[in-house]
């Protein structure tokens, strides 16, 4: 396979603020990530005591999975205070978006990179965010039905959607194989297609929960870099945590007001507002089957889905029987995960490390120092295919993948239309609004008159209008294939409006590309970049 690098035009500069070493950044993240002086600084940084015990834990929760060497390395070297390279996401259905493989894609390529450039053992550590109870985020996901040049959505559909956890939930197995089987039907056969669907089958078959099964495709396709995984929410986890837990409620008024105060100056700065919430607490609790929010007022804590109440000491006493009860929004989530963590870097999303910078008090307010903060790799896949119908519209691959191809494709119409016939319609529009400007003089002192000549006026340049929409629309019939190549470039390079990683699901990549696609063996070596990343077979 083939790796290169493009530069897109960007609106959103902040990820080239990042890697500018913006001043006003710099104020909320507490290291310059590209200070290579940062670097050594964090991997230097006394260890927290912790390693020993989350390195049991995490053996624990993948005690499921056949572990390769490599993972059995780390794991030992975590053991023994090996510092972490980070990073997270939710578990969606059938590995949820592309993204969520090149978040773990940047996870390896930075581990190796400061395990080499340091002379260290960097350990790659992916975090899935099981407490999260946001069903409709990740019950669906897209495939490309190359044949039709359409995309499809694939939803697992249930009338009992969680109101907890998703690693709580158990699907109902037979509603993920039909939703398996409709994601197969649409996608190309190749020599992948029956090996990687019997995979999948076999996976629904031998899981239980939402994100285990979510943490055995993972595992089935990152194994051999060595990659360790671990749930928020997992039980043992828990009880690790509960010291952080009783600091973030005995300080959750100082946590809230750090957050408060540190978002409204970063809006000053001129930077966008990320995180929405309205508790105050930033904490959740599991009651009565329902992860429900907590808030505090008036001297108590109330849950937002019932009517109960605690004291502080009634939750601190939870806290200490019953930790897996709680869990963090997304103002506490990055603490507690740095807090357990030696952690190096912590790779995000675009719009992850964006929030980052609204939570710089509140992890000083907890004592936790923030970790090195950079984006996430972004990768586009293009196929021969691909390549051959850029060559042919004669297309600017970047302008579509930025951009999309309506532009491209409205010129494109336009040539195989009659010019003249476009001309003389847009003539008619012209003597059409000369005429209305002339008419309008003569019924100035009539409101009636002038009323029926504007609306008159509207029915015609309507018409014309539509002439032409009906004109380029029959010349746009004529030319389906051509058409429909378009509707492949645009699926493919700009889906839905946007990138191809926020869209497709990589078992897309693998049916195509090969099931081995993502090992090592076959994955072009990545380097990390700020640039866009192209990869083609």
């Amino acid at each position: 396979m083939d790796c290169m690098t493009t530069k897109l035009n960007e609106k959103d500069q902040f990820i080239s603020n990042v890697k500018n070493s913006d001043s006003t950044l710099a104020k909320y993240y507490h290291f310059d990530a590209m200070n290579k002086h940062d670097y050594k600084k964090r991997l230097l940084m006394e260890n927290n005591g912790r390693e020993a015990s989350l390195a049991k834990i995490i053996e624990a929760y993948m005690g499921d999975l056949t572990l390769d060497h490599q993972q059995n390395d780390n794991l030992k070297a975590l053991s023994n205070g090996a510092k972490v390279v980070i990073g997270g996401q939710q578990a969606g259905l059938f590995g949820g978006p592309l993204y969520t493989f090149h978040k773990i894609f940047s996870i390896i390529t930075l581990s190796e990179k400061l395990s080499k450039d340091y002379d260290t053992h960097v350990v790659p550590v992916f975090w899935i965010a099981g407490e999260d109870h946001d069903f409709d985020e990740v019950n669906h996901t897209y495939v490309f039905n190359e044949h039709k040049a359409t995309l499809q959505k694939i939803r697992y559909s249930t009338m009992t959607p969680p109101e907890s956890s998703v690693s709580k939930y158990l699907p109902d197995k037979e509603a993920l194989h039909k939703a398996l089987n409709h994601f197969f039907k649409e996608l190309k056969e190749t020599e992948s297609s029956s090996k990687l669907l019997n995979m999948c089958r076999n996976i629904i078959d031998h899981y239980d929960s939402w994100t285990d099964m979510f943490k055995a495709l993972l595992h089935e396709v990152f194994k051999h870099y060595g990659l360790l995984l671990i749930d928020a929410n997992d039980k043992a986890l828990r009880q690790l945590e509960k010291p952080m837990f009783r600091n973030m409620i005995e300080k959750h008024h100082s946590v809230d007001d750090a957050f408060r105060q540190t978002q409204a100056q970063t809006m000053a700065d001129g930077l966008e507002q990320m995180i929405q919430t309205e508790t105050n607490v930033h904490l959740f609790m599991h009651d009565e089957s329902v992860r429900q929010l907590l808030t505090f007022e008036n001297g108590r804590f109330y849950l937002n889905k019932s009517e109960k109440s605690f004291s502080k000491q009634e939750l601190l006493n939870i806290v200490e029987t019953e930790p897996e009860r709680f869990s963090n929004n997304v103002v506490t989530r990055p603490v507690m995960e740095e807090w357990l963590f030696n952690t190096v870097a912590f790779i995000g999303g675009p719009s992850e490390i964006k929030y980052w910078t609204e939570l710089s008090e509140v992890f000083r307010t907890l004592e936790v120092s923030m970790p090195i903060v950079l984006p996430r790799l972004r990768i586009t896949y293009i196929n021969d295919r691909i390549e051959k119908l850029l060559a042919h519209y004669q297309l600017n691959r970047n302008d579509i993948i930025e951009k999309g191809i309506e532009a491209d494709k409205a010129q494109f119409i336009r040539s195989k239309a009659s010019q003249s016939f476009i001309e003389q319609v847009e003539a008619l529009k012209e003597q059409q609004k000369d005429l209305f400007h002339s008419l309008q003089a003569e019924v100035t002192d009539n409101h009636d008159n002038k009323v029926l000549l504007n609306k008159n006026n509207e029915i015609h340049q309507k018409q014309f209008d539509y002439l032409l929409k009906r004109y380029l629309l029959n010349i746009e019939r004529e030319n389906d294939i051509s058409m429909k190549h378009f509707e492949t470039l645009s699926k493919t390079l700009h889906p839905m409006g946007g990138l191809q990683e926020r869209i497709w699901n990589p078992l897309q990549i693998m049916n195509d590309f090969g099931i081995d696609v993502f090992s090592p063996s076959t994955y072009p070596p990545l380097s990390y970049t700020f640039d866009h990343i192209l990869i083609k077979p």
